[in-house]
């Protein structure tokens, strides 16, 4: 054996220099195209190497090329820092070249990924002016709009206003003064620098944002309410902090909710430290009349375990119980366990299903989940006919699904005629699938061939379980799906919200076998964005919370105090993508949960449901 690891290191040692010397033995225009070509392939540590080989054995003119593409490659390597060092080089090497335009714009994405948006800021700034084509102004355009809304620093705006010449610049620039102005609640300025903003000039990307920020100067607006937002805004959850963010942002487009609230955002960087240190200063501010956030776990966890008087919102988080012990902490979405219980309450209580199915992982988050799904159906006076669990990855679930569909022959009437349809259905998945062998579920030795009948055929559609539960992990449905329609189980099928990825759901072996599946989620923005991913889901979140704190201030609400009391009083709130409707021991726990439905190849909202009404959607 050792003889053989020692032969097969040889061998390798002698591959990779045969394939270093024929990359070497290529042309300049070959080795240029094969490093595209790999990086074309996402193949960036190859692509990388082969362009450092072209920069170090070349020097023609393509040389800036052949380096931004290292650059490249090094970003999406995430080197950051050897990808800086590549840009830079060619904008001091090849400025006024067609290089030096993407080199900026580069070190602005790069500036970004490393938490420093006004560094970003000013290279796309720098780029800007250098652009002809529309579109690709517009994606500039784009960037700087969230560099804006992530916040630039003031002493670097004035410098940089010291030294632009651009008018267009000059004026966006001055729009991003305007907006620290007024996160800073500083009305004064906001107006002094609203009225030195040359419009003639403003792209019109930002005309938006400069029109709210003028209406808030034409209302005369003193003293907004001010909200205190905490989100990681750098650290490993910067993209949920950042998309929360810009859906904060949104509301300055809509007329009415700028006129009465501002923003004092913070970065925690998803530190618990950092996030109590904060709150410690927040809460001798009797500006602030309440804190919007966090996020993290340990964030909330932390903040669970203060005694205070300031009201403190909870965007989303997945820790149950915890509404009980801390009642200065309002949950803006239902945790994992709501959804779980508002599952079961739609099932039993709403739609009176009885014989209920279930078929879940066995450890981690989704063993919690159907535990919580569980222990309300037994509150209820209904324990599942038949539980299944799985643990590794479900490639086969033939054991599982098997003892279900058995379970489901018991339930069979004994007088039920054997000629019924009910034993003699055919699913259409037959075109799809040959019929052999495996069309039989533990076929019977030879000797007990004359014993087996139709009960022991998967062809036979079973109708005896009424629903199904099936919550599955993220990446599973393209294993779960794919076989649960080959046990020809006819049943109301009720899933989590893992299950939204319309393009593989939407495929002849899964759409048309799950149709009429029922989705209880905490939000609905997977209707319009076709999955369920974290930037949209806290983006859609961020505007309907934003909504729903304007339907509390807009009664002339100044104090925590009344703050609270107006929370633990308010009727249900619907936005466009979530429901807000406290419940609980201290009436802080959002128990409201979206209902979806997905049905010939499409998802749509039906209703939401708060354990008591199903407000049911009639279109």
């Amino acid at each position: 054996m050792r003889k053989l690891i020692y032969i097969v290191f040889s061998l390798l040692i002698l591959i990779t220099p045969a394939l270093s010397n024929q990359f070497d033995s290529l042309s300049y225009y070959e080795k240029f195209n094969l490093a595209i070509e790999s990086y074309m392939q996402g193949r960036y540590n190859i692509a990388e190497k082969q362009f450092t080989t072209i920069l170090s054995d070349e020097r023609e003119y393509r040389d800036p090329a052949a380096q931004l593409m290292m650059a490249k490659s090094q970003y999406h390597l995430q080197n950051y820092n050897k990808a800086h060092r590549s840009c830079k080089s060619i904008v001091s090497n090849y400025s006024n070249s067609p290089y030096e335009l993407d080199a900026l714009i580069l070190l602005g994405d790069i500036a970004l990924s490393q938490d420093n948006a006004t560094k970003a800021f000013r290279y796309y700034l720098d780029a800007r002016f250098q652009i002809e084509d529309l579109l690709y102004l517009n994606s500039i355009d784009e960037r700087i709009y969230y560099c804006i809304g992530i916040g630039i620093k003031e002493e670097a705006i004035e410098g940089m206003l010291f030294r632009e010449k651009d008018a267009f610049n000059r004026a966006i620039i001055n729009l991003s003064r305007a907006y620290n102005a007024w996160t800073n609640g500083d009305n004064y300025d906001l107006d002094l620098i609203i009225n030195e903003i040359d419009t003639f000039y403003l792209p019109g990307y930002f005309s938006g944002l400069f029109g709210s920020l003028n209406n808030l100067i034409k209302d005369q607006i003193i003293r907004p309410i001010t909200i205190a937002v905490l989100l990681p805004l750098s650290g490993i959850d910067k993209d949920k902090g950042l998309s929360y963010l810009l859906g904060l942002t949104e509301y300055l487009e809509l007329p009415f909710e700028s006129r009465s609230m501002r923003y004092l955002v913070y970065d925690t960087a998803g530190s618990a430290a950092n996030t109590l240190k904060i709150i410690e200063t927040l809460s001798s501010n009797s500006e602030v009349i309440a804190v919007l956030g966090p996020i993290t776990r340990d964030e909330v966890l932390a903040l669970a375990g203060r005694k205070m008087q300031l009201p403190i919102l909870i965007p989303k988080s997945e820790l149950s119980e915890l509404s009980d012990v801390a009642s200065n902490l309002f949950f803006l979405s239902p945790t994992a366990e709501m959804i779980a219980k508002r599952t079961a309450q739609m099932m039993i209580n709403e739609l009176n299903l009885k014989e209920i199915a279930v078929l879940s992982p066995g450890n981690g988050q989704m063993k919690s989940l159907t535990d919580y799904f569980l222990k309300e159906s037994h509150q209820l006076g209904i324990d599942p006919v038949v539980v299944e669990w799985y643990i590794e990855r479900p490639e086969n679930l033939s054991r599982q699904l098997n003892n279900i569909r058995r379970v489901a022959w018991t339930l069979v009437p004994e007088d039920e005629p054997e000629d019924l349809s009910l034993n003699l259905e055919i699913d259409s998945l037959d075109a799809l699938f040959d019929v052999d062998v495996t069309d039989f579920f533990e076929l019977p030795s030879e000797d007990e061939e004359d014993k087996m009948d139709k009960k022991d055929s998967s062809k036979v559609i079973l109708e005896t379980i009424e629903a199904f539960y099936i919550p599955i992990r993220p990446d599973e449905l393209t294993y779960v799906g794919t076989q649960f329609p080959l046990y020809n189980l006819r049943t109301s099928l009720f899933v989590n919200d893992n299950w939204l990825d319309m393009p593989l759901l939407n495929q002849e072996v899964i759409g048309p076998h799950v149709d009429g599946m029922k989705i209880i989620s905490d939000v609905n923005s997977a209707i319009s964005n076709g999955s369920q991913d974290s930037f949209t889901n806290y983006f859609s979140l961020a505007i309907d919370h934003t909504a729903f704190i304007y339907s509390i201030v807009q009664h002339q609400i100044t104090k925590r105090k009344h703050f609270i009391e107006k929370l633990r009083k308010n009727n249900r709130f619907d936005g466009t993508n979530t429901s807000i409707m406290f419940s609980g021991k201290n009436n802080n726990e959002n128990g409201s949960v979206q209902v979806l439905e997905y049905s010939k190849n499409n998802l749509k909202k039906i209703g939401v449901y708060d354990g008591e009404i199903f407000s049911q959607i009639n279109e």
